[in-house]
């Protein structure tokens, strides 16, 4: 009888300056369901922003081969942005969600839209959308920007994001565990909930590391090699980000605990790097 062997996570390369490089696979080498989870996403972008759709790129596990889900980033041409920012958000939402129920064995599903000045800055400051498409995206739709963007640093900027969104992430959680009814819709908040203590967890601790991982166990495991008095409550949050319980009430109280330890972390680093809590550092 065969025993099971748990797929381990990897650190992205870096180039001979220590800049993160793009850890994505070929398109040709990207999983069967995958792609027919992109192919759906591509038809409702289109169908959305017709000839405003710049591209569309695949993130997350898939791109790299690996089970544990999939990130779409729709980028859109310069101006093509439309509407209230309220509208792009519930329509992100709710692909994630169809794409969810019709591609199950691609596993948990983000989308993100992006406007052209979201990823080229003009002011010099951060791109988060930069940063992910330059470190762990394939294109899949469009045109390719692989020679536009550049090997990524790791310093302060790329880690504000994660660390500054922990707040919202942790009360939007509790928001949907609140209003949840089905488990599939409970396990999904405390999902998110878990990863994002796991992100901000390892944003704390990147900079003094350098070196980049998007998988949840090296990002438990590197913060835990940091702080190891809390490796209990990082291993909570593990088990919540791949296993989550369909119990509300045990998700909500892990968001919880959680908070009362990492928020005081998070504001530190903040009050330290951010004190202005601005959404994008100078790059």
């Amino acid at each position: 009888m065969g025993h099971t062997v748990r797929l381990r996570g990897e650190f992205w390369p870096q180039d001979h300056w220590g800049r993160v490089t793009n850890a994505a696979i070929r398109r040709e080498q990207i999983s069967q369901p995958a792609l027919e989870a992109a192919d759906e996403a591509v038809d409702m972008a289109l169908e959305r922003y017709g000839d405003g759709l710049h591209s569309v790129y695949l993130s997350g596990p898939a791109a790299r081969g690996r089970p544990g889900g999939a990130a779409f980033f729709i980028l859109l041409r310069l101006g093509a942005m439309t509407g209230p920012t309220r509208n792009k958000e519930n329509w992100e939402h709710a692909l994630a969600a169809q794409l969810r129920r019709r591609h199950p064995r691609v596993g948990r599903i983000a989308v993100a839209v992006f406007d052209w000045k979201d990823v080229f800055t003009t002011d010099s400051a951060f791109s988060p959308a930069r940063f992910r498409l330059a470190v762990n995206s394939v294109c899949v739709a469009g045109r390719n920007m692989a020679r536009m963007l550049a090997p990524q640093r790791i310093d302060a900027a790329a880690m504000n994001g994660d660390i500054l969104g922990f707040r919202q992430r942790m009360l939007n959680a509790s928001t949907r565990l609140g209003a949840a009814k089905a488990p599939d819709r409970v396990r999904a908040a405390a999902m998110d909930a878990g990863h994002a203590v796991l992100s901000a967890a390892f944003a704390l601790v990147m900079e003094r590391e350098q070196i980049y991982t998007e998988d949840l166990d090296l990002r438990r495991d590197l913060f835990t090699l940091n702080h190891p008095q809390r490796a209990a409550d990082l291993a909570e949050a593990y088990q919540m980000a791949t296993r989550p319980s369909a119990d509300a009430m045990k998700s909500l109280a892990f968001i919880e605990r959680t908070c009362r330890w990492l928020a005081p972390m998070s504001d530190g680093w903040l009050n330290a790097n951010n004190p202005q809590r601005a959404d994008r550092l100078k790059a």
